[in-house]
């Protein structure tokens, strides 16, 4: 007979506790890499209370069915995301879930970042939809969208949807280069159920949390290795 599990946000915290730095041996020594010195600003989209968990999914096996919210992949993949960053030579600041999105970045701002990336998963009724977008609000926001883009196209798979500019999210505001990420659908049932499969073994690289981290990492590394050789925007300093 099946039962219903719900991994409690407590339970996710402490698995990404059980994941070491040192499962990451493949990425470039902080000498080589251009995230040397600069500080990412990592919002987990949602919050923690009930009402604000964002969407869900459910994944559904012989032994048991599991619901699977939004802010549990968004913390996971943002708790992965920050080992990278700072085994590589840079600080991943994590964003307060303060109440407003305002707030929020206000926090990422004060905290001298140079980017800011807002981790997000859709949410449909139709639980076979998935696909990749993106969202941003102005011209430096794109640019770092489109560093990281493609990276995770070839490492979520799917359909890409594109990177849409509409004033949506966090992106409104402040005056860091920033982008929303919506990797893929975690009402989509297999989407919730390789979740699932990363809660069941964290330490797994090959998982859906660590490729999606990984494509973020490796947008990032992009996108600061074009700043650095001469690129426009490169940070700081207010959109436009």
């Amino acid at each position: 007979m099946n039962k219903t599990l719900s991994f409690p946000l407590i339970t996710v915290i402490t698995l990404l506790a059980l994941v070491s730095v040192s499962l990451y041996p493949a990425l470039a020594s902080a000498a080589e890499s251009s995230l040397v010195g600069k500080v990412v600003a990592l919002d987990s989209g949602h919050g923690e209370s009930e009402s604000s968990f964002g969407t869900s999914g459910v994944c559904v096996t012989d032994t048991a069915t599991t619901v699977v919210k939004e802010v549990e992949v968004n913390n996971a993949v943002r708790q992965v995301l920050a080992d990278m960053i700072t085994q590589a030579g840079g600080e991943a600041f994590l964003v307060p879930q303060l109440e407003s999105r305002n707030a929020r970045v206000d926090s990422a701002e004060t905290a001298n970042s140079n980017v800011l990336i807002s981790v997000h998963h859709n949410g449909s009724t139709n639980t076979s939809a998935d696909y990749t977008q993106f969202f941003v609000t102005q011209k430096n926001d794109k640019e770092l969208a489109n560093a990281i883009y493609s990276f995770m196209l070839s490492a979520v798979g799917g359909t890409g949807k594109g990177i849409k500019s509409d004033g949506y999210g966090m992106t409104v505001y402040g005056s860091l280069p920033g982008v929303l990420t919506e990797s893929y659908f975690i009402t989509n049932t297999d989407r919730a159920c390789e979740f699932v499969a990363y809660l069941e073994d964290p330490t797994n690289t090959s998982s859906i949390v660590h490729k999606e981290a990984q494509a973020l990492f490796a947008g990032l590394e992009s996108y600061f290795a074009t700043q650095t050789s001469g690129g426009s925007g490169g940070g700081r300093g207010r959109n436009r």
